[in-house]
């Protein structure tokens, strides 16, 4: 039998795994994610980078691991915070766990039907992603948020069910303070 090799990767300070394949996600890469849609038109114009990710990715196959930092740059468009675009898994039955490295943020969570939770995240935060729920991350600080997520590498991601629907609450700033909302967009 021919074993796979272990390895380790370093991730600097800024959230960066030297080599990983990176993927950089533009506001122009989230058009419709957003509620405020004239907000975001405004915000457009400049086209601000709002996260980037990191990926260490292995074949897809049971039983493997993949695993990626993000890091997630503060904003709003209008009241709600930049958020990455959340997904569920392709594999709806895969968990993930997220850690939170630097910055602060949350994971905004839902079932298929539409049920919510909110963790709030800072460092040291391991979150638990059970099988079925889609995730978001959302940056609630004035810093990047920078997490490592670790997934099964067969899991795929299924970003078309967020993007048709979002999820049921946003994540806003009201008066200073982080607050959920309901989305007026959730059907």
């Amino acid at each position: 039998m021919e074993y796979k090799r272990p390895f380790g990767v370093r991730i600097d300070e800024n959230g960066v795994i030297p080599g990983a394949k990176k993927l950089v996600r533009r506001l122009s890469d989230m058009r419709g994610y957003f509620y405020d849609e004239k907000a975001y038109e405004e915000l457009l114009k400049e086209d601000p980078v709002v996260y980037e990710v990191y990926a260490v990715e292995q074949e897809e196959k049971d039983g493997d691991l993949n695993f990626a930092t993000t890091i997630l740059y503060p904003g709003k468009v209008g009241k709600e915070f930049f958020f990455t675009k959340g997904h569920f898994h392709a594999k709806a039955d895969r968990a993930e766990i997220y850690y939170a490295l630097k910055g602060k943020g949350g994971m905004l969570l839902q079932t298929p039907e539409g049920e919510v939770e909110w963790v709030p995240m800072e460092p040291g935060t391991v979150v638990y992603v059970p099988p079925y729920w889609a995730h978001r991350t959302v940056n609630t600080g004035d810093e990047p948020f920078i997490f490592l997520a670790i997934y099964p590498a067969d899991a795929g991601h299924d970003y078309g069910s967020i993007k048709e629907k979002g999820f049921a609450k946003l994540v806003v700033e009201e008066n200073g303070e982080v607050k959920l909302i309901d989305n007026p967009r959730w059907k």
